[in-house]
């Protein structure tokens, strides 16, 4: 490659995105490139590091939704919304 932007368009050159990983001594440069691609994960200097308190998922075919974490904890709650018209309490 020749530049960061090449790298990034051929990581996110796929249907797929569930997990990348960034490798780079600068981990700030790292950081920024993670931000571009395309990935439910993205790992800095390791790969498959899982906790069940970060939130796990894909993007584009590999996968809609995700699981563990606060947001995966959200797919098994019933939302409610609520709506009160101050008006009648008047």
């Amino acid at each position: 490659w020749k530049s960061e932007e090449e790298v990034i368009a051929r990581a996110n050159n796929t249907t797929m995105g569930l997990g990348a990983s960034v490798w780079c001594d600068d981990v700030e440069k790292a950081a920024k490139v993670a931000k571009e691609i395309e990935s439910g994960t993205v790992w800095i200097n390791t790969h498959f590091d899982l906790s069940p308190m970060a939130t796990f998922g894909g993007h584009k075919e590999s996968g809609l939704g995700s699981e563990w974490g606060a947001n995966g904890l959200k797919g098994f709650c019933n939302a409610q919304t609520l709506f009160l018209n101050k008006d009648i309490l008047r």
